[in-house]
């Protein structure tokens, strides 16, 4: 009897053996096609950029010439100031485009029916306008001869203001016009974040004696901290990548005050006097900043598993 109830636990355990080699295979065989596609449109592309980044290359020719690219990036005043102008920018946009959305999102929230639906559909009507858009609404906005701002101040006896002409005001400017293009789905994020904390939350708080703004400090914000890490990261990578406000806004100016390092590196793309070698190196240092940024917003404010 033992040694029949042995050869049928032998049995068993060869076949859950086979089955999971089967389930093993089956999984790699579904995720190939995924890996064969990162690696040939990222892996490789990334490996070929660092390389070539150490090369004087310009399509035709290359010759090794080490971290001379690295160096002259560094050293460069308009690459530094475009870094200087993206960290200006996160500071000052990314606070707002968390803290703003998650106050208009709790009046959202207290409307219902119809209004509700209307409400977030025109928020989002500015998600779905490309920048190019949003650009030359905003330019009309804040020109100096006709725009609508300067037309208001002329008719109260101010005089005009040349929006373009400092580069203070001018990166609020673009600041405003980013802001106004995330705002609609920064808000619906953290809606959906309120709407996701039960209400039994705020019933066992207002029996502790919680007021509201108690229940937002003990409740709602700490359950929303993975939507606030979701739109800060989205916030610091999006500033980061900017590029198409500052070059029709601004190309940058004045004096390189709104010039971003994307719009930096397309214009060193553009110009073919500058070497590809270093074009990519200034990419790369790109790259390397901004997953930089992003792991220290997932060290310093970790997600909460238990919420998500």
């Amino acid at each position: 009897m033992s040694q029949q109830t042995v050869r049928t636990g032998q049995r068993q355990t060869k076949r859950r053996s086979t089955t999971q080699r089967m389930d093993r295979t089956t999984a790699y065989l579904m995720i190939l096609p995924s890996l064969l596609l990162l690696g040939i449109f990222v892996l490789w592309p990334l490996v070929q950029s660092i390389t070539h980044s150490l090369t004087d290359w310009n399509f035709y020719n290359s010759t090794f010439v080490g971290l001379k690219n690295y160096r002259l990036a560094f050293k460069n005043p308009t690459f530094l100031k475009a870094f200087s102008n993206s960290l200006k920018y996160i500071v000052i946009s990314v606070p707002l485009g968390i803290i703003l959305p998650f106050l208009f999102a709790h009046l959202v929230r207290s409307l219902k029916g119809l209004y509700a639906g209307l409400v977030k559909t025109t928020l989002y009507i500015p998600s779905i306008i490309s920048g190019v858009i949003a650009s030359v609404i905003f330019l009309f906005i804040f020109d100096y001869q006709g725009g609508i701002i300067n037309n208001v101040l002329r008719t109260l006896g101010f005089q005009r203001y040349n929006f373009m002409a400092y580069p203070m005001s001018a990166m609020v400017a673009i600041i405003f016009t980013g802001f106004w293009g995330g705002f609609g789905y920064n808000t619906l994020y953290q809606l959906a974040g309120l709407n996701n904390i039960p209400d039994s939350y705020y019933e066992a708080a207002a029996l502790d004696g919680c007021g509201g703004f108690k229940r937002m400090i003990y409740v709602t914000i700490p359950c929303m901290k993975n939507i606030f890490l979701l739109c800060l990261v989205n916030g610091i990578t999006g500033q980061l990548m900017m590029m198409e406000l500052p070059m029709l806004m601004t190309k940058g100016g004045p004096s390189n005050g709104t010039i971003t390092p994307v719009l930096y590196i397309y214009n060193m793309f553009s110009d073919s006097a500058v070497s590809m070698g270093y074009v990519l190196a200034c990419s790369v240092i790109m790259m390397f900043f901004s997953c930089a940024l992003t792991s220290i917003s997932f060290f310093f404010f970790k997600p909460d598993k238990s919420l998500e």
